[in-house]
């Protein structure tokens, strides 16, 4: 998701995914320490969506499976062209970024869906569904 926003939205051509690409301008690029399989926490920004979404809580605690995050030298693309960090980890890290010009638009690092079960969904699937109504 931030690939194609650096490509479409700020004109970033040659934006690429270290997982997939081997040139070009890699913003996506392996973490300095994995997160497959580890639970993080994640502080979310007030006023945001994903912080409404989980009732103004402070911070969640997350699994990932993620090997793979935007850059540390290339944070500006998470608050760049109408996208804004909703989420960060404890060194400041984006962790979940969203747009406010769309119903609902919030990407995250770490999967909702490993944490949702049938009684009881996770508050991002949960805005999800209430949003295509």
């Amino acid at each position: 998701m931030l690939v194609e926003h650096a490509r479409n939205v700020l004109g970033m051509a040659d934006a690429a995914h270290a997982e997939s690409m081997t040139d070009g301008d890699l913003i996506i690029t392996p973490l300095s320490c994995s997160l497959d399989g580890r639970t993080i926490d994640v502080d979310l920004v007030g006023g945001t969506l994903l912080s409404s979404l989980h009732g103004g809580v402070k911070t969640v605690t997350e699994f990932t499976t993620c090997n793979y995050g935007l850059d540390p030298a290339r944070r500006d693309i998470a608050s760049s062209g109408g996208m804004r960090t909703s989420g960060v980890d404890g060194s400041g890290e984006p962790r979940a970024v969203e747009r406010d010009d769309h119903p609902f638009f919030v990407a995250t690092l770490y999967q909702p869906q490993l944490r949702s079960s049938p009684s009881a969904p996770h508050p991002v699937w949960s805005g999800f569904l209430s949003s295509s109504r």
